[in-house]
């Protein structure tokens, strides 16, 4: 009987638990796969968690010199018809699901900079957020829009050229020593003067 209880454990030990979420928070599929892998094994590609899936293909990235600035891209689009919106869209063009922590309420934040580079204004100062940590996977493709309006006592501050909006995505990715995201820039010239 205690010889049956070893191996049991032993098997216990070798396997690993890996379990997928859901962006809404659910358990989706509960896998054991064996922590050891002979080398020659070929790996089934279907049979892969999202995680697994993305540090093969952040390997192969490395090893082929593919890395650019961040794992995902931003861009701020601006909106005059309510006021003064602005959009940070926050895109993921890799071909597999970027796993990401944030470690608030907070997904994004903008910034207003005079000409000289300095911040005059965040949309975050006003604001308070929940302090949990939440891991989320952005699949492949993704687009997560992030919306802010501009009051109207900062804009009647920008006066003069030179004034910009900085989108800055407070991600931090998982499994990547890579930027998630960079800091994203517009210039406010063509919008206030």
């Amino acid at each position: 009987m205690n010889k049956l209880l070893c191996v049991s454990l032993g098997l216990i030990a070798l396997s690993g638990c890996s379990q997928e979420v859901s962006p809404s928070g659910e358990a989706t599929q509960v896998k054991l796969q064996p922590v050891v892998q002979a080398e020659a094994a070929k790996i089934d590609e279907s049979s892969l968690t999202s995680s697994e899936s993305y540090k093969l293909a952040k390997e192969a990235e490395i090893k082929d010199g593919k890395m650019d600035k961040g794992l995902l891209s931003g861009q701020l689009q601006v909106s005059l018809t309510s006021g003064f919106t602005v959009s940070l869209l926050i895109t993921n063009h890799q071909s597999y699901g970027v796993p990401i922590q944030y470690r608030s309420g907070m997904t994004a934040d903008l910034h207003v900079l005079d000409p000289q580079g300095n911040k005059i204004w965040a949309w975050s100062d006003t604001m308070m957020f929940t302090q949990a940590i939440r891991d989320v996977v952005i699949p492949a493709g993704k687009v997560i829009p992030v919306t802010f309006t501009l009051p109207k006592d900062v804009i009647a501050q920008v006066k003069g050229k030179g004034y910009s909006l900085v989108g800055v995505h407070v991600g931090h990715a998982t499994e990547s020593n890579q930027q998630a995201m960079p800091d994203t820039r517009l210039s406010l010239d063509a919008y206030l003067n």
